[in-house]
C-alpha cells in the first residue's frame, strides 16, 4: 500500500519523478525553440528575396541570422548539458558551476531567438515604410 504524505511533503520517488519531468520539459522547450529558429531562418531567407526588390537596411537580416544561429547553438549546448545530467543510475547531478553554464546556454537560446525576431521586425518595418 502506498504511503500517504501530509500536504507539502514529497517522497524520494516523487522528487525523482519530478526531476525527470523537469528535464523532459526543458528538452521539449529546447527542441521547439530550435525548430522555430530553423523555420524562421528558412522563411526569412526565402521571403526577403521574393517580397522586396531592393531591400534597405539588410544589416538587420544579417543580425537576425546571427542571432538565430546563436540561439540554435545555445539550444544544442543546453540540450547536451541536460542529457549529461539526466536522472539515471550513475549520472551525476548538476553542481553550481554546471547550473550556471546550463542557465547561460538557456539564456543564450532565448535571447538569441528574441533578438533575431526583433531584428526581422525592424527590417520589415524599415522596408515597408519606403
Amino acid at each position: 500500500m502506498a504511503k500517504h504524505t501530509e500536504p507539502g511533503e514529497f517522497t524520494d520517488s516523487e522528487l525523482h519523478s519530478s526531476r525527470i519531468d523537469q528535464h523532459k520539459a526543458q528538452i521539449d522547450v529546447l527542441k521547439h525553440v530550435a525548430t522555430l529558429d530553423t523555420a524562421v531562418l528558412l522563411v526569412v531567407v526565402a521571403m526577403v528575396e521574393k517580397v522586396f526588390k531592393t531591400p534597405h537596411a539588410q544589416v538587420w537580416i544579417g543580425a537576425a541570422v546571427l542571432c538565430l544561429l546563436t540561439s540554435l547553438l545555445g539550444s544544442g549546448l543546453s540540450y547536451l548539458s541536460l542529457r549529461g545530467a539526466f536522472p539515471r543510475k550513475g549520472a551525476r547531478r548538476f553542481n553550481s558551476q554546471d547550473r550556471r553554464e546550463h542557465m547561460g546556454f538557456m539564456l543564450t537560446t532565448f535571447l538569441g531567438f528574441l533578438f533575431g525576431i526583433f531584428s526581422i521586425a525592424i527590417f520589415f518595418a524599415l522596408n515597408w515604410s519606403f
